[in-house]
C-alpha cells in the first residue's frame, strides 16, 4: 500500500503544476533551504513543490531533514548564520519560534493564497497584521485514541476511556516532551473539575494512569501493538491511516469530547537572505492542487477551501465533517505554560507511572 501511495504522488507531481501561481518568475540563481520532517512530508514538498518552484522563482531546493525538536534547536543555536529558510512545525513552535527570535513573519501580499485559508486553523495571532502573516498553516492533523480492535471488545469512545482498568499496563501514551501534552493536562484538568487556569486536578489525574510506553512518534509503539503488550495509543490521525495500509491490527475513533486539532505551519526564518523566494514557497504550500496532492499521498487535512478531494481521501483525513469534531487549543497557552508543565510531569507524574 505504501508503494501505491507513493505512485498516486508521483502521478499528482506528473500531470505538472503550471498555472498554480499567477505572478512572475523571481529571477534569483539561488538555493532555499527547507527545515522539515522526512519521510512522507519531504516526498510531498518534492512531488508538488519543488518543480513549480523551481520553474517559477529559478532557484533550488535543499533540505535539512529531522525531527521537529532536533530541528529548532538547531535553529537557536545557529542563529546568527540560520541553517534553513523556511522551517515546518506546529502552531505553537510558531508562537515560541518568534518569542525565540528565530522565526519572522511573512509580507501577505506575496502570499496570496492566504484569503482562501480557513480561518479556524490560521490559531498563530502574533505576527497577524493588514500587511504580514504569522507564517502558512498547510494541513490540519488531529490528535485521537487508536485500540487493537482484536483485543478490545468494549468499543472506546472518550478520553476517559485512557483511565480503564483493562487499559492500566497496556497503554502508549504522549511523552511529557509530545507537542500535544499541554492538551491532556488541561482535557484531564477538566475532567477532575478543574480547568487550564487550575491544572492541579489535572496532574493529579495523569498520575493514576499506568502506560506501558511513552512515545513520540507511531514507530516508539507500533511493534507493541503487533506483539499484544499495547491495546491502546494515542497518536496522530495520518500515523493510524498509516499503520492501517501496513496492516497493522488498528482501529481508531474520535473520542466524543472531540479530537485534538493540530494545525501545521510552515514559517519563515528570521535572518534569512531569501525572504522572497520564502514566501513564494510559502503561497505554494497553501495552493489548492498542492494541498490535495499531500492529502492523498499522507492523509494531511487540507486548509484551502479550494482544495478538492475524492472521497476516498477526504473519509481518511482532517477534512470536512471530521475536522467539525475537532478541538482547537490556542497555541500561545500551550508555549507560555509548556516549560512548567513538562517540569511537573517529569516530577509528579512520570515518578508515579514508574511505580504503579
Amino acid at each position: 500500500m505504501l508503494l501505491s501511495r507513493r505512485r498516486t504522488l508521483q502521478g499528482f507531481a506528473a500531470l505538472g503544476t503550471a498555472g498554480l501561481l499567477a505572478r512572475p518568475a523571481l529571477a534569483q540563481p539561488r538555493t532555499l533551504t527547507v527545515s522539515t520532517w522526512g519521510g512522507v512530508t519531504e516526498e510531498g514538498i518534492k512531488a508538488y513543490v519543488q518543480p513549480e518552484f523551481e520553474r517559477l522563482t529559478g532557484a533550488k531546493l535543499a533540505y535539512d531533514i529531522g525531527g521537529q525538536g532536533a530541528r529548532y534547536n538547531k535553529l537557536m543555536a545557529q542563529r546568527a548564520n540560520p541553517p534553513a529558510d523556511v522551517f515546518f512545525s506546529t502552531d505553537e513552535a510558531v508562537v515560541a519560534g518568534q518569542k525565540a527570535g528565530i522565526l519572522t513573519t511573512a509580507r501577505r501580499k506575496n502570499v496570496p493564497n492566504i484569503v482562501d485559508i480557513e480561518e479556524r486553523v490560521r490559531t498563530v495571532k502574533s505576527g497577524e497584521t493588514d500587511e504580514t502573516i504569522a507564517g502558512a498553516p498547510y494541513t490540519l492533523i488531529a490528535y485521537m485514541l487508536g485500540y487493537n480492535p482484536e483485543k478490545v471488545k468494549t468499543p472506546v469512545t472518550s478520553w476517559a476511556d485512557l483511565w480503564r482498568p483493562e487499559f492500566q499496563g497496556k497503554l502508549a501514551f504522549t511523552s511529557p516532551v509530545h507537542s500535544q501534552m499541554p492538551a491532556f493536562v488541561i482535557m484531564a484538568a477538566e475532567m477532575a473539575g478543574g480547568s487550564a487556569e487550575n491544572v492541579d486536578p489535572g496532574f493529579k489525574k495523569l498520575a493514576e494512569l499506568k502506560p506501558a510506553k511513552l512515545t513520540v512518534f507511531w514507530t516508539d509503539w507500533a511493534p507493541l501493538l503487533k506483539s499484544g503488550d499495547v491495546t491502546l495509543a494515542t497518536e496522530f490521525d495520518y500515523y493510524f491511516e498509516t499503520m492501517r495500509d501496513q496492516s497493522y491490527p488498528i482501529e481508531y475513533v474520535i473520542p466524543k469530547e472531540k479530537g485534538i486539532a493540530v494545525p501545521e505551519y510552515v514559517s519563515v526564518v528570521k535572518g534569512t537572505k531569501n525572504q522572497e523566494l520564502a514566501e513564494a514557497f510559502l503561497n505554494l504550500m497553501l495552493d489548492p492542487k498542492v494541498q490535495a496532492g499531500f492529502a492523498a499521498s499522507t492523509y494531511s487535512g487540507t486548509t484551502n477551501r479550494k482544495a478538492e478531494l475524492p472521497e476516498s481521501v477526504r473519509s481518511r483525513c482532517a477534512c470536512g465533517a471530521r475536522a467539525d469534531q475537532l478541538r482547537f487549543f490556542d497555541p500561545a497557552l500551550f508555549a507560555a505554560r509548556r516549560p512548567l508543565w513538562t517540569e511537573r510531569m517529569n516530577l509528579e507524574v512520570v515518578p508515579s507511572w514508574q511505580t504503579r
